[in-house]
């Protein structure tokens, strides 16, 4: 099934995604951004490292004019390159998290952040209109030219081809954005002196730039693994048992750390190969930040209360918003907040950055570790004991929300996204238990339990899942 919503187009390419539904998508969203602007946008498009990629991308063309295409890159460093570019969009292809055989499309404002939800709203209702379409019909509304000229390699930087008495712009600047990406990690993070070696496991992924990173930052101790393009060595998404394997890596290694395939997220491996809950990771990274600049942090309701924690204790406050990047985005701007995130993935936002960055997290991280002479594990024993378990359940029906408030009657429910939003049920100042239909992967249903006693959160989460 084609998943669509505010997080991204998605699905397996050559059944639920295919060459035709992104020619599509891209002539409806060209058309919302032309609507809008009264003249042809211009669109920076990038991609992670998947098979179907440059299939998918020749297919976008098809319907686009005024390109930068900045090829294989994480994507953070396309949403800047909207901004550094100035263009007025973007499309990420990449389906993040998911396995290799999905794919799809990250639809970017002029920003860099993930459309709005009202505006992504028109981009999928016009596709399905224009999807009401013959082949032959949608193919009459795209601009007439040789697409077999077009798809022909692009041998100059800069490329040029009449259509329709307008000029097709296709500029690639990979190169230009990978400079303008490392000045901004540098403005964030300063220079960092790192002492401990690092494993960072890239996967094959977008996060093959890394090496590129390093390089040009000058930074030690970092080995890049598993960077060859299109290569995946475990399963995309980085998880305790997908990084399992990173153990026997680590003998004279601090720490090790995976990346999904648009390395957008991160999980951290130790030594004695506990992963490191994304919780404390943006906890470690909230305290230190608040360290300096004073204000209200933004987290998604299903981040840990380990974070509120670290928080209270700089006197701030933390506002809770529905799960999605780009809500948390919204809310820090409308609050001026100093950092933001979603802990249950280890993606961490800075400002003026409009998405979660999981390279942007590490390198910050280890600034932290060589700013505090201490290492990760001691960073982690300083910060206040939560324990969060998740649980995904397979489920062709919607979730019974009425139920849920039933059960839990006595307690605090909270509710953000409307409908299809997460239901939180509030047990007590330490104890949550979160619930939500996955927007991202079809009849999932996701249930977080958040404690400072493992033992209650275990039983909190048993108790949840047995509702289904």
């Amino acid at each position: 099934m084609l998943v669509q919503s505010f997080s991204g187009i998605r699905g397996v390419y050559g059944n639920d995604l295919t060459d035709d539904i992104a020619r599509r998508y891209a002539f409806v969203f060209n058309e919302f951004l032309k609507k809008k602007l009264g003249k042809e946008p211009l669109i920076v498009v990038g991609m992670d490292t998947r098979n179907s990629g440059d299939a998918l991308k020749n297919s976008l063309y098809d319907a686009l004019f005024n390109i930068i295409d900045v090829g294989v890159m994480p994507v953070a460093c396309v949403e800047l390159g909207v901004r550094e570019f100035k263009a007025d969009g973007g499309i990420m292809i990449t389906a993040s998290h998911n396995e290799p055989e999905f794919n799809g499309f990250k639809f970017l404002d002029k920003d860099g952040a993930v459309l709005r939800p009202k505006d992504i709203d028109v981009v999928i209702n016009s596709f399905k209109e224009i999807s009401k379409l013959s082949e032959e019909e949608f193919l009459d509304r795209l601009p007439k030219a040789n697409l077999e000229e077009r798809r022909k390699p692009f041998d100059k930087y800069l490329y040029k081809e009449e259509l329709k008495n307008k000029v097709k712009r296709i500029d690639k600047k990979g190169k230009e954005l990978i400079s303008k990406y490392c000045n901004f990690l540098t403005k964030i993070v300063g220079k960092i002196d790192n002492k401990v070696k690092v494993v960072l496991d890239v996967n094959g992924g977008s996060g093959i730039v890394l090496k590129e990173i390093v390089s040009k930052l000058g930074l030690k101790n970092l080995e890049i693994i598993n960077d060859k393009a299109g290569e995946f060595k475990r399963k995309i998404e980085p998880t305790s048992e997908s990084l399992k394997y990173l153990k026997g890596k680590l003998t004279n290694a601090e720490f090790g750390a995976g990346f999904d395939c648009d390395a957008d997220r991160v999980e951290i491996l130790l030594k004695d190969g506990k992963v490191v809950d994304g919780n404390y990771l943006l906890a470690l990274i909230v305290d230190s930040v608040l360290k300096k600049s004073k204000g209200t942090v933004v987290t998604n309701d299903a981040t840990s209360k380990v974070v509120t924690r670290v928080v209270e204790k700089h006197d701030c406050e933390v506002k809770e918003v529905e799960v999605g990047e780009i809500n948390v985005v919204d809310e820090m701007l409308r609050l001026k907040s100093p950092i933001g995130g979603e802990g249950s993935n280890g993606g961490v936002i800075f400002p003026p950055s409009r998405c979660r960055d999981g390279i942007l997290s590490i390198l910050y991280l280890l600034k932290i570790i060589s700013d505090n002479d201490k290492s990760l594990g001691e960073l982690i024993k300083e910060l206040p004991k939560y324990y969060t378990i998740q649980k995904k359940i397979k489920s062709d029906k919607p979730i019974d929300k009425e139920k849920i408030k039933t059960y839990y009657s006595k307690f605090i429910i909270q509710e953000t996204g409307g409908v299809t939003g997460g239901l939180k049920v509030i047990i007590d100042k330490n104890n949550f238990v979160w619930f939500r239909a996955s927007k991202t992967e079809s009849n999932l249903i996701r249930i977080i339990a958040d404690s400072d006693s493992e033992k209650k959160c275990k039983r909190l989460l048993a108790e949840a899942g047995s509702l289904f």
